[in-house]
């Protein structure tokens, strides 16, 4: 049994990644549990766990005397008997714990021990690898749908990524390789220690950063982004390198690295801005796929802007139940308010009569 016990140790030591001495001392600590039920509580017990051999022994030393006991180290000659036939008075002898009491109490009681320490191994080995992963992005595999929350698995343990904290286009299945944003890392807890999100704008800076070697080498920068997920985000980037093109850079030739973003997105659209210094120039391109034909500052104090459009792009820059001036004003923190030439048009006629 402890030979097979051994071999079952080094199995399970080189799939779950965790030190053989966590088991070897769950081990120990489960049959000293068990001894000291079978053994007199005060008895200094020992566990000879030989994995060389793969033999297991739980016993504890007593004293061979001639009168009554004085204490748990002592045993007297008669009783000695039972457990050594050559006992003699003044010799120490070793009591061993019964093979099948090591074996069927031992079992349920070592399973319980063994369970908790690896469990706690495991975790802390989950902890140390992903926390240093904190803010970045990383990929798991779809395991389950649990109350609408995703479980991926990674190289060691899950991660969670709660319903929340999903894009509203998000819909995977079993077996799907799916990237995050590693929002946080547990040190401890029932279930996965790993919080994803693709939820948050900064996934989207994670995926751009990953798509865009510029921006990762720190040529291109993101400025903000402005996101309702699942609908439209919005990107602005500015070059530290006069010839580098920034819009360019993230887009790619031919549309390609912003299409890779998009597909990661689940077909969420993407517009990239050139930020700009300029308050009225960063508005009116923020302000995308609208024709600006002029922006004001209202109360630069208040950060109030109004920017004027063309009458055929108005429903353009308020976009589907508001999104894009919603973005836009988030994109660039200015409250902007839309005017279009009709509107000034009439408001010239007003002034005239």
């Amino acid at each position: 049994m402890a030979e097979e016990l051994i071999k079952s140790i080094e199995q399970l030591s080189r799939e779950r990644g965790i030190s053989p001495e966590i088991f070897y001392s769950a081990i120990e600590e489960a049959l000293l549990t068990v001894a000291d039920k079978y053994f007199d509580h005060k008895a200094d017990v020992l566990v000879d766990l030989d994995r060389d051999k793969g033999s297991i022994n739980v016993y504890t030393k007593k004293l061979v005397v001639n009168d009554e006991p004085q204490d748990t180290s002592e045993i007297s000659w008669k009783d000695a008997l039972k457990h050594d036939s050559k006992a003699r008075i003044g010799d120490e002898i070793k009591i061993f714990l019964p093979g099948e009491t090591l074996g069927r109490v031992a079992a349920q009681t070592a399973r319980n021990i063994i369970m908790e320490k690896v469990q706690k191994a495991e975790q802390k080995s989950i902890y140390s690898k992903y926390v240093q992963l904190t803010d970045t992005l990383i990929s798991g595999e779809v395991r389950r749908i649990e109350n609408n929350s995703v479980i991926a698995a990674l190289e060691i343990g899950e991660a969670i990524i709660p319903e929340k904290e999903l894009s509203p286009k998000d819909e995977f299945k079993k077996g799907e390789i799916i990237k995050f944003y590693v929002k946080r890392v547990f040190p401890e807890g029932r279930g996965p220690l790993v919080l994803g999100s693709r939820y948050l704008n900064n996934f989207v800076e994670k995926l751009i950063e990953k798509e865009v070697p510029e921006v990762s080498e720190g040529i291109v920068k993101i400025f903000s982004v402005s996101r309702e997920p699942g609908i439209k985000t919005k990107v602005a980037v500015y070059s530290t390198d006069n010839s580098i093109d920034p819009v360019g850079a993230v887009v790619g030739m031919n549309g390609n690295r912003v299409l890779s973003i998009t597909k990661e997105l689940q077909g969420e659209r993407i517009d990239v801005i050139a930020w700009n210094e300029s308050p009225e120039r960063f508005i009116s391109s923020a302000l995308t796929p609208a024709e600006v034909t002029k922006v004001s500052i209202v109360s630069e104090s208040a950060r109030m802007a109004e920017a004027t459009v063309t009458d055929s792009t108005l429903s353009a820059a308020i976009g589907k139940k508001g999104i894009n001036i919603k973005l836009a004003s988030k994109l660039t923190k200015w409250n902007i308010q839309l005017t279009n030439r009709m509107e000034l048009r009439s408001k010239v006629d007003q002034k005239k009569l």
